[in-house]
């Protein structure tokens, strides 16, 4: 009689078989993590950059919407009266729409723009510059109407070159109302006196907002949003190269 023979694994062979499947789908899930960071990171970093190129647009092709409930006064304040008809109505307004500001706060998080209205002193002679008729002839300031404010995504954080400290910064985009050309000025800080960033030392430097990525979060060399000198159109915001970028 013929001795029989079983087919199988072992237990041996079983435990090799689900070791090296784990350790294969831990591989996966981590690199599919680290995918997902990635791709948030970039995300982050094209969003920041089109919502600053968008502030150009709305510089270009101006809307005004305020109703008779808003007045503005020779110091280029806006206020809204307690009644809607309070107010002066549209067109009567010696003030006019100059263009936008964004900020971004001491935490390198949170973004808000603003329409900048401007108001011309009463007998004002023209200046032979656009910085010297706005810084001479012009008192600006930040209008209520449609205000925004949102959070950089996915948790990312715009901080200074070489360094994860925040950068708190004030970015000014003006369309110059003696010849008509968009002017970019940018100064340290949240600012509050809209006239003192009107300088060609303002204009001049080049700005790199270095990008954070979420806490935890794997995404390699990190990328930056660079406004170029003298910035006057979207183009001038523009994501660096890896060999050109300063953060790291």
């Amino acid at each position: 009689m013929g001795t029989k023979r079983q087919t199988g694994f072992t237990i041996i062979e079983v435990m090799l078989f689900l070791a090296i499947t784990g350790m294969l789908a831990a591989a996966i899930l981590v690199g599919s993590g680290v995918a997902i960071s990635q791709q948030r990171y970039r995300d982050s970093v094209n969003s920041l950059q089109s919502y600053i190129q968008q502030q150009y647009s709305k510089v270009a092709d101006v809307t005004n919407d305020r109703d008779t409930a808003w007045t503005c006064d020779s110091n280029g304040t806006v206020t809204q009266t307690e009644t809607p008809s309070g107010g002066e109505p549209r067109g009567t307004s010696d003030c006019v729409l100059l263009g936008r500001f964004i900020t971004i706060d001491a935490s390198g998080v949170t973004l808000s723009t603003s329409n900048v209205v401007g108001v011309r002193s009463a007998g004002a002679v023209n200046q032979s510059s656009d910085i010297a008729e706005i810084a001479t002839n012009y008192k600006l300031g930040v209008a209520p109407i449609n205000q925004e404010t949102q959070d950089v995504s996915w948790g990312a954080q715009v901080v200074k070159p070489k360094t994860k400290t925040p950068m708190p910064l004030s970015i000014l985009i003006l369309r110059s109302p003696l010849s008509g050309a968009v002017l970019t000025f940018v100064k340290d800080g949240v600012q509050t006196n809209l006239l003192s960033m009107v300088s060609d030392v303002n204009m001049s430097a080049q700005r790199d907002l270095c990008i954070n990525a979420d806490a935890g979060s794997f995404v390699g060399k990190r990328m930056e949003i660079r406004i170029t000198p003298y910035a006057t159109s979207q183009s001038a915001i523009q994501i660096p190269t890896e060999s050109t970028s300063v953060c790291d």
